[in-house]
């Protein structure tokens, strides 16, 4: 298969672990790759040279938990010299901009028209208290640039927002949201996970109100058992998370695809939540960064990789087919 490809695929890539079954793949289809490390790197715009035949953008804002946090805007600037020397770009600077901002998430939602948890963004801790006031309690307060469910806080009342106010953390660019808390049904949320524009599948996890740690990849690790035993998840690795395959309602799904194409994602997850006192859908969290749940066969029933791989070879063929 190897011939297919005029150059290597790049994987871009700071974490020592995401990619791993995506590799595992493409080494198993005999598909050549490398993996960029982007926490150490550099490039030089008078390199006009295409040395990948696509690159597969997996690059988090959970980076900056890493000790990466000049992976965050570095990035940009490398996507962007890829993409003007016309190497295909699966999760493009665009898709990669709404990656790591929660603030053009919401933007998004609403042009839209889609249904999400009241929300005001502020650049400075004096405005939190501001905003509060037109918003009903629990609030949460998330910093623009996330991952991982990173420094976000939840006040139930006023007085105990003043009281911490004054040092609450907003991140790596300074900005946050102030969004009222949305209690889900059963304390559970759904993530779509769509590739090319359609349904991959969704799962539904269920976790206490003051998680907000909700990767995938993390939180369904099924333990090695003898053939016989029971390896449907939920799986408690995590205190109190469940994870479960789910039929999403084909109008949320039509969303969430929606919702992914106008914010550039070829893979990706989008999250959202049914209110428990009105039974509302309400949209949180768009993600361009896709590890897949953990153990996928198990819990899904197929292993969601090997379509990734014929997608990302279908991009690559495509391109040199064009030049």
């Amino acid at each position: 298969m190897k011939d297919l490809l005029s150059a290597p695929i790049g994987i871009l890539d700071e974490h020592p672990e995401w990619s791993a079954r995506l590799i595992a793949e493409l080494e198993h289809r005999r598909l050549p790759f490398e993996k960029i490390d982007h926490s150490n790197h550099g490039f030089d715009p008078r390199d006009w040279a295409a040395r990948y035949s696509v690159v597969v953008n997996r690059t988090s804002p959970s980076s900056h938990r890493r000790g990466h946090g000049s992976v965050l805007f570095y990035t940009e600037a490398l996507l962007a010299h890829w993409e003007a020397l016309g190497v295909p770009v699966i999760n493009p600077v665009r898709a990669y901009r709404f990656e790591k901002s929660k603030a053009l998430q919401i933007g998004l939602f609403e042009r839209l028209d889609v249904n999400y948890p009241r929300t005001i963004i502020v650049n400075h801790r004096d405005q939190v208290l501001k905003a509060s006031g037109d918003l009903r309690f629990p609030i949460l307060v998330k910093p623009n640039v996330g991952g991982s469910g990173a420094l976000i806080e939840r006040f139930d009342s006023r007085a105990d927002l003043e009281a911490r106010a004054a040092a609450l953390d907003f991140g790596p660019d300074g900005t946050a949201l102030v969004q009222e808390f949305v209690e889900s049904q059963d304390g559970a949320i759904v993530r779509v996970e769509v590739l090319d524009d359609r349904y991959l599948y969704a799962i539904r996890i269920v976790r206490p109100a003051s998680d907000f740690n909700l990767c995938p990849a993390d939180i369904c690790r099924v333990p090695e058992a003898p053939a016989s035993a029971d390896l449907s998840c939920p799986v408690e690795t995590k205190p109190g998370l469940q994870v479960t395959r789910y039929d999403a309602p084909p109008d949320v799904v039509d969303q969430a695809r929606a919702l992914a194409r106008a914010a550039s994602i070829d893979v990706g997850g989008i999250e959202y939540l049914v209110g428990r006192d009105d039974g509302r859908v309400y949209f949180y969290d768009v993600n361009a960064t896709s590890n897949f749940v953990a153990n996928a066969p198990a819990v899904l029933g197929f292993d969601p990789f090997p379509q990734l791989a014929d997608y990302i070879v279908r991009v690559a063929t495509r391109a040199a087919d064009r030049n």
